[in-house]
């Protein structure tokens, strides 16, 4: 069973869709996005402040406004001396002056490699790339519905215990020991970012990224090089348990990596809040 192209033509790189082990299909998007979308017009205040942009002339350097005098990037991939304590990354945008080679300027370019999502033997559906993919690169966002708190756990009620949940909760921590909360559901509206699995020894890591919106974009980057054809991967979560019988939670995991702790990461009733 193959699509050829499940995003239809809007993703920079197609994204295919192979099984090669039955006759099951793929779970499809109401509306595929490459970017997340509010889900009403209730969160529209929240988000409606813009990054101040920078005015650069032609290339941003040091000084950039948006870049915080910290070079993110190098060669279009994430600088290896990026540490998620400095905070989000805000890349430039229409709104601001430099040219579109600008170096600030990588994930709102879309995908850089071409994707295969897949039927795994173990985990359903996960996603490969076709090509090799450099460590630090760009592989894809988590796009989806931005959703608030409430519509969050309705639809979380409505679920049943066999459906898979691909709700994602951004906490960003500011000063004044305030958080700014996200919610991304991608089951109806989203991308190829919904079919990644969990593995205890992930080859991807996310990183929170603004472009010309408050909105952040989850953003997946290699952690290591990648070669064609294995999966793509990253953490569900920090919190893990050896027993499965300390949460009601707790549902086996299949990563099958040498550091597997046995079990999902799981989280609390008031995971959301």
């Amino acid at each position: 069973m193959f699509i050829d192209d499940i995003s239809n033509n809007q993703e920079k790189f197609k994204v295919s869709f192979i099984n090669e082990i039955n006759d099951l299909q793929l779970p499809t998007f109401v509306i595929y996005v490459t970017n997340s979308v509010l889900g009403s017009e209730s969160l529209t205040e929240e988000f409606e402040s813009l990054p101040l942009p920078c005015n650069c002339e032609s290339l941003c350097k040091e000084t950039c406004a948006c870049s915080a005098k910290v070079n993110m990037y190098l060669d279009g991939k994430l600088s290896e001396s990026y540490n998620n304590s400095i905070g989000p990354i805000v890349e430039c945008s229409d709104f601001c002056t430099c040219i579109s080679t600008c170096p600030n300027r990588v994930v709102q370019h879309g995908l850089q490699f071409s994707l295969d999502v897949f039927l795994t033997e173990r985990t359903g559906f996960g996603v490969r790339s076709k090509e090799f993919i450099p460590k630090y690169s760009f592989v894809c966002e988590y796009a989806g519905e931005i959703i608030d708190e409430h519509e969050a756990e309705l639809r979380l009620k409505k679920q049943s215990s066999g459906e898979s949940n691909y709700i994602y909760v951004i906490k960003e921590h500011i000063s004044n020991n305030k958080c700014i909360k996200t919610i991304i559901d991608p089951t109806f509206v989203g991308n190829v970012g919904r079919y990644l699995n969990h593995s205890c020894s992930p080859n991807l890591f996310s990183v929170p990224v603004r472009v010309g919106s408050m909105i952040p974009k989850v953003c997946f980057f290699a952690k290591e090089n990648i070669l064609p054809l294995v999966e793509l991967t990253y953490n569900y979560g920090e919190k893990c348990t050896a027993d499965g019988n300390s949460s009601k939670c707790a549902r086996k995991c299949q990563c099958q990596s040498l550091n597997c702790c046995g079990y999902l990461p799981f989280v609390d009733e008031n995971w959301i809040t």
